[in-house]
């Protein structure tokens, strides 16, 4: 059974990335993730947390209001 590190990739952001763009910080992004508030997917280092990307831009599509006269 191999211990590898997971590839870190462009398909990967920082917790503190995601964090900076909701204007919290990235210790909120990582428990709102756990109490499921966030539908990503993580991933834990020995320095923080990363997010997939394609999750994270799913997210922001969610989020993203359209002004009512458009």
């Amino acid at each position: 059974m191999s211990h590898d590190k997971p590839e870190i990739t462009p398909e990967w952001v920082k917790a503190s990335e995601v964090a900076a763009v909701l204007g919290i910080d990235s210790r909120t992004v990582v428990r709102m993730i756990r109490r499921s508030e966030l539908n990503m997917r993580a991933l834990r280092l020995d320095k923080g947390y990363l997010i997939h990307r394609e999750d994270w831009q799913a997210e922001l599509e969610r989020r993203r209001v359209v002004p009512a006269d458009a």
